[in-house]
């Protein structure tokens, strides 16, 4: 693990409405933030209970874990900032969500990254989820050389679901996927990916 690069604490790739940013360490108000986001029925519905529920558990989760992220493959769980005007800069903005590009450790991971996204209940439904993903994927292609995506989300799903075929990605099939426990999942790709998913590790 290289240790020369480290995520800046200015970096951002922004959209027309948007900030996506590095968590950070020694911000409390991301981890506060993470509480919030994480703790909201929606995100517990669909994606369970983290167990963060306090700003010191968040600080060590994004210590631990998400600092690790960034290190292995300069992408990992990035901070979605509404921008209060068209050319508001980062700290002017405020945190809405959460937008990812995630690739576990060998041997148990997916040899392309997946892509996923957690917004505010009160901010659904206003396009940020596709807009941060789109993005945050324009910005790997280019920078990053990520060729190869994937997404999933519940097989029942139907607004997850229309945010993956927004950004350009092709349904591909529900899976009950190992790594998800065996959970019945719908399977989204970069249509220009092979057919054959095994060939990225996925499986029954």
């Amino acid at each position: 693990m290289s240790t020369e690069w480290a995520p800046s604490p200015t970096f951002s790739i922004p959209t027309d409405r948007l900030h996506i940013s590095y968590f950070q360490v020694d911000n409390p108000k991301q981890s506060e933030f993470l509480v919030r986001l994480w703790n909201t029925e929606d995100f517990i519905k669909s994606c369970g209970n983290t167990g963060l529920d306090t700003p010191e558990k968040a600080a060590a989760f994004i210590k631990n874990r998400v600092q690790k992220d960034y290190l292995r493959n300069k992408h990992g769980q990035f901070l979605v900032s509404l921008k209060p005007h068209p050319d508001a800069s980062l700290a002017e903005s405020r945190p809405i969500g959460v937008v990812s590009l995630m690739k576990g450790e060998p041997p148990n991971a997916y040899s392309a990254p997946d892509i996923g996204y957690t917004i505010l209940p009160e901010e659904s439904g206003k396009g940020y989820a596709t807009e941060a993903s789109s993005g945050l994927l324009e910005y790997a292609r280019r920078e990053l050389g990520v060729k190869d995506v994937l997404g999933f989300c519940g097989h029942d799903d139907a607004r997850s679901a229309r945010v993956l075929q927004k950004i350009g990605l092709q349904f591909r099939g529900n899976r009950k996927l190992r790594v998800f426990g065996g959970a019945h999942s719908a399977v989204y790709a970069w249509p220009e990916m092979s057919q054959d998913l095994i060939v990225y590790g996925i499986d029954d």
